[in-house]
């Protein structure tokens, strides 16, 4: 077993957690240091190619003989998110606390885990501007965790697209048939079908498909956005308002924003 460290800035560490996990770690941990940067310390069985980690003063170190399967589990508690979310592991057993709904997710299988604060404000929005009835779109799902909580909650009809196959094949595999994953951009979704947007996403990438995120979008529709930090906010907003789903909410939390339309 061996681990590669890297260093790099706050802001960047979820990004870097899921090239990581697309690397294929078998799992990793993190320290906050001065100066907001942490340092990430992912385990792999042997060394991969690392070129897409140059910028982050990449360094290989050879590890003791333990289980590190066993240890990467145990950094995987339950966890509860808002008011309704009990997040668990496939191996967690943990009962679920009173008035809170069990969201099974495989930390591996793609961006979003719930330990995420990004994913968490989506998940805090989710609960109450939810409407039994609504059509879902997950807009760039990742590991499929929003799309499988619109599911928990009743939605009839979820659908979530990925551009990343690798992500959406494994989400298929290990979340509810009922959901629609495609390999895919929101170009594919028909005008004026969907009722709730979640877009966990960089600033670039939702500022770029606004358009076509108003374009699907029914009347009265609504958007829930997170993954772009404050210094981008003002450009996203917008992109936003110039094509008709202006913020009505921008909440900042950390290093992140979450916005709703």
């Amino acid at each position: 077993m061996v681990s590669l460290h890297l260093t790099c800035p706050s802001d960047e560490r979820d990004v870097l957690l899921a090239a990581l996990w697309e690397a294929g770690t078998a799992g990793v941990t993190e320290t906050d240091l001065p100066g907001n940067e942490c340092a990430l310390r992912a385990f792999f069985e042997s060394p991969v190619d690392h070129s897409e980690f140059m910028d982050y003063s990449p360094r290989w170190e050879q590890e003791p003989d333990v289980d590190w399967a066993a240890e990467s589990r145990a950094a995987w508690p339950a966890r509860v998110v808002g008011e309704r979310w009990f997040i668990v592991p496939p191996w967690n057993e943990d009962a679920v606390p009173e008035g809170r709904v069990r969201l099974v997710i495989n930390p591996g299988i793609g961006f979003g885990t719930g330990n995420d604060l990004t994913t968490q404000l989506c998940l805090e929005a989710l609960e109450r501007e939810w409407s039994a009835g609504d059509a879902v779109l997950d807009f760039g799902t990742g590991s499929g965790i929003l799309a499988l909580a619109a599911h928990a909650l009743g939605s009839k009809t979820v659908a979530a697209c990925d551009i990343d196959d690798d992500a959406v094949r494994a989400a298929r595999l290990d979340l509810p048939e009922a959901i629609g994953f495609f390999t895919g951009s929101i170009r594919s979704i028909r005008d004026a079908s969907i009722d709730l947007l979640l877009a966990n996403l960089n600033a670039e990438t939702i500022a770029n498909h606004a358009a076509e995120m108003r374009r699907v979008l029914r009347p009265g529709g609504r958007v829930i956005i997170s993954g772009v930090p404050p210094r981008h906010g003002e450009r996203v907003s917008k992109a936003l308002t110039a094509n008709g789903i202006p913020p009505r909410e921008v909440h900042e939390e950390q290093i992140w924003l979450r916005i709703v339309c």
